[in-house]
């Protein structure tokens, strides 16, 4: 059957249609365990009861009231995240999806600096459009080599609105930088008056094992930009600012506005998604279940040392080398064929499944992943 929808990304010919907790299921009725959380946000599970639940009660009250009036599920979940920050007197505000939040973010740092320049690592995906966009006419996007810290003497940082550091890259090959390479930058860039920005769009909401992923560095960012994980599927992002950006912000204020800025029904998921990993102690599962899985994959590396050559592990935010792109795609595609979905990008896997993922998915997925490497 021909698509009607335009391919701007690669598909299947499988149709899903529906999804529970861990588990994917196609047309065919074959179930699939995701190990990429969908697009990496359905961190407590897809189709989570008590999220289903709130959208339903919450969409029979109010789902959407424009721009003219304040809504209490907005206050309510502002309040929330930025105790989550400890961003004390700070503010935020409710879109979308995590490009434009990340926008936004870049936004206001060039207008309250008055200046152009970002700054991010090489290996970081900051947005799909706009000032972050990853492009050859970006000519205000600036690299840095991730953990060259010898090139940081090398920039102008009076030129610098921002350094947008996103704590463990998503879209490439999951590279974490070392505390000391980050902390040279953020020192640079206050000590030269410009901004910085933690981009947690795919790191928040315990994907490395705590509640953010800049809170595993001596990093104290101005602006979060937050998203996917925080409407568990649902489209909804963030920008929280601390109380001296909004100090800022008052004295330099611009009109900002789209049609589902701060809708009431988006808001609600997001206190509910924080409800439950407070009750459910999510964070702390995290970061178990990512030593597990880790431990056991060490134990696959060590038994194929010339195939697997390195795990890179923060949480349940993992990636698995191999020697070349075409032992990783090949047990990519036949991981797919044997129910499991996991992430591919040249010579590596990435593991970034729900945050409730049980021990017996990891041991599925590493004696698969084993018996295709040896072709049993």
């Amino acid at each position: 059957m021909i698509s009607s929808i335009i391919p701007l990304y690669k598909q299947t010919d499988k149709w899903i249609v529906k999804s529970k907790d861990c588990y994917l299921y196609d047309s065919d009725n074959k179930q699939y365990i995701d190990f990429e959380s969908g697009d990496w946000a359905a961190n407590l599970g897809h189709s989570n009861d008590r999220i289903s639940e709130i959208i339903k009660n919450q969409a029979d009250l109010l789902i959407h009231d424009g721009l003219r009036f304040r809504n209490k599920q907005s206050e309510d979940l502002s309040i929330r995240l930025l105790e989550k920050l400890s961003f004390n007197g700070g503010k935020s505000v409710f879109l979308n999806s995590g490009s434009e939040a990340v926008n936004l973010a870049i936004t206001f740092a060039k207008n309250l600096t008055k200046r152009t320049k970002i700054l991010k690592m090489d290996c970081s995906y900051l947005s799909a459009y706009g000032h972050g966009q990853i492009s050859a006419n970006n000519s205000d996007l600036l690299n840095i080599s991730i953990n060259n810290i010898d090139s940081v003497s090398q920039i102008d940082f009076r030129d610098i609105a921002a350094f947008v550091f996103e704590p463990g890259n998503s879209s490439s090959l999951i590279k974490y930088p070392t505390n000391d390479f980050i902390k040279s930058i953020a020192f640079a860039i206050k000590q030269n008056g410009g901004l910085l920005i933690a981009n947690e769009v795919t790191t928040g909401f315990g994907r490395t094992g705590k509640w953010f992923g800049f809170q595993h560095y001596d990093f104290k960012p101005d602006i979060v930009a937050t998203g996917k994980a925080l409407g568990n599927g649902y489209p909804i992002s963030c920008v929280s600012i601390t109380n001296e950006i909004s100090i800022l912000f008052d004295k330099s204020p611009f009109r900002y506005a789209q049609s589902h800025q701060n809708d009431p029904l988006g808001c609600a998921v997001g206190l509910e998604v924080i409800n439950i990993f407070d009750n459910d102690g999510i964070i702390q599962q995290s970061f178990s279940k990512g030593q597990y899985f880790k431990e056991q994959l060490l134990k696959l590396q060590a038994k194929h040392k010339a195939i697997v050559t390195d795990i890179r592990a923060r949480g349940l935010m993992i990636a698995l080398e191999f020697n070349s792109f075409i032992n990783a795609e090949s047990v990519y595609l036949q991981l797919m064929v044997n129910g499991l979905l996991v992430g591919q990008k040249e010579n590596v896997l990435r593991f970034m499944p729900p945050l409730i993922i049980e021990e017996s998915h990891f041991e599925k997925l590493i004696d698969t992943i084993d018996k295709i490497i040896t072709g049993t």
